[in-house]
């Protein structure tokens, strides 16, 4: 299984599907939230990892 180079979102919030508006490398600074690697895994699924080092309140 194969985990992709690490991501980010041009806009800064991750919210669509496909590869538009995506960016190599972590988000500037490593903000929490808004890094990613995905991978696929035997069955066929897709999971995209999100990097969060400080959790918001409430999560």
């Amino acid at each position: 299984m194969d985990v992709s180079e690490v991501l980010h979102d041009v806009t800064g919030v991750f919210h669509r599907a496909g590869t538009r508006g995506r960016a190599d490398g972590p988000v500037p600074e490593h903000a929490d939230y808004g890094s990613f690697a995905s991978f696929g895994d035997p069955d066929g699924n897709g999971w995209l990892l999100q990097e969060i080092r400080t959790r918001l309140p409430g999560r």
